[in-house]
């Protein structure tokens, strides 16, 4: 008997189209994509540059977006910003296709940020794949990182259940976000994709340089999941988030929503996406290594020899 596989699509970044249902969330935080005025972004081939902008955060909050602009189809880019940082982010984006902009009037963390983006995407596209990016994310290698996070797509595709995080080896030890992966997820395996054995924060010298030696990863906090259960995710993991944004739902594209924003905004604690990258129930798949270069903030700390 001649067993049936069945067909697993492979996104190439450089000639498939993107999945149709396939949204993608910029996150920008509380900071303009560079400072001063007057930079301007050129059009060359198929990306963009900046022109006039030296600063490297800018170059990696540029193509954070470009990324985003290959990963999910015109017009289903959601950036978030706030109502200060909109002016400067308006410049960035006028050099790529339209897509949905939300402006927060102030920063209230990154939880508010993807819940507000995906209960926009969640009314316009209940079937919708999201994938959330932060902004500044230092990566090389970009055909890599697009293959790879188009695989995530395709495996949140035949496992709409279950959650990803994406994850990295990192290039040196970290004090944060540390991911051990488990067993494979059924239905996955092809992708390997894992379950997660075990999260790390606040890890100690000594186990930094175990888990870097062991290989194993950090979150990257880039997620690939169905919208709806991202969002069923994040309401269990942050409530008090979810809770707050609920009366902006009914108010979306409409005369009185920023009115309402405004008010919401006021009460809106201040929350990160630890509690949603902890949660139990996510995959992990992982990067090719020398793709994902940890952040800056969580600078290593090397044991004295």
């Amino acid at each position: 008997m001649i067993a049936r596989v069945p067909f697993i699509p492979q996104l190439d970044a450089g000639h498939d189209a993107p999945h149709a249902r396939v949204w993608a969330i910029v996150a920008t935080g509380d900071a303009p994509p560079a400072p001063g005025r007057g930079h301007r972004l050129r059009r060359h081939g198929p990306a963009h540059r900046l022109r006039g902008v030296t600063t490297e955060p800018a170059r990696r909050a540029q193509r954070t977006l470009e990324r985003a602009s290959r990963l999910a189809p015109a017009g289903q880019v959601v950036t978030v910003m706030t109502r200060r940082c909109a002016p400067a982010w308006d410049r960035e984006l006028a050099a790529l296709p339209p897509g949905l902009r939300v402006v927060q009037p102030v920063y209230r963390g990154r939880a508010a940020e993807i819940l507000h983006a995906l209960l926009k995407i969640v009314r316009r596209d209940p079937a919708a794949i999201v994938i959330a990016l932060p902004a500044g994310q230092r990566v090389d290698h970009d055909t890599r990182f697009l293959r790879q996070v188009g695989r995530a797509v395709w495996a949140v595709v035949l496992r709409p259940d279950v959650p990803l995080v994406v994850g990295a080896r990192p290039d040196a030890p970290v004090a944060d976000g540390w991911i051990e992966p488990g067993a494979p997820v059924e239905g996955l395996e092809a992708f390997d994709v894992r379950r997660v054995a075990r999260f790390v924060d606040d890890a100690s010298p000594a186990e930094r340089w175990r888990l870097f030696e062991d290989r194993a990863l950090v979150s990257t906090a880039i997620f690939v999941a169905r919208a709806e259960t991202l969002l069923s995710l994040a309401g269990r993991a942050l409530p008090e988030v979810r809770e707050t944004l609920e009366p902006l739902e009914e108010a979306f594209d409409r005369p009185e929503e920023p009115l309402i924003c405004e008010a919401i905004y006021e009460a809106m604690p201040q929350v990160d996406l630890g509690a949603v990258q902890r949660a139990p129930e996510l995959g992990v798949l992982v990067l090719p290594d020398a793709v994902w270069r940890a952040p800056e903030r969580q600078a290593p700390q090397l044991l004295a020899s």
